[in-house]
């Protein structure tokens, strides 16, 4: 009996991972769990990203000349924090299924998203 009971537990336990509480299918709600996933990688990314080439940018380099270390880091997180909400509107689901699974994917997804928003998210921090 417990031989039975060794073999069909895990049989169990797979076959309930494909079971919802809506009664779907489970393919949306798997597709939503790998866009959080994907997201969630992407934002990680974005913020490490973002801090990076705000530093190299020359105009923050100037700005921040005559800013305390504390006033630094909070605008730097505001910035960040601005690119990191306008990512969704970059990214696609495709990109956000890709991105968490392969993280070279990932990098090039950040890339492109940080380099289309820290522009109008500084803008937007100066204002």
């Amino acid at each position: 009996m417990k031989k039975l009971i060794a073999v069909l537990a895990p049989f169990a336990l797979v076959l309930s991972a494909c079971a919802t509480t809506d009664g779907t299918t489970g393919g949306s709600a798997m597709q939503t769990t790998g866009q959080q996933l994907g997201m969630t990688a992407l934002k990680i990314g974005i913020n490490a990203k973002c801090t990076t080439e705000l530093n190299n940018l020359p105009a923050w380099k100037t700005a921040t000349r005559v800013m305390t270390a504390e006033q630094k880091t909070n605008v730097q997180t505001e910035i960040c924090g601005c690119v990191s909400e306008k990512a969704p509107e970059s990214v696609t689901a495709v990109d956000l299924a890709t991105a968490a699974l392969d993280p070279q994917a990932r990098a090039t997804i950040v890339s492109n998203v940080v380099t289309k928003t820290i522009n109008s998210c500084v803008a937007e921090a100066v204002k």
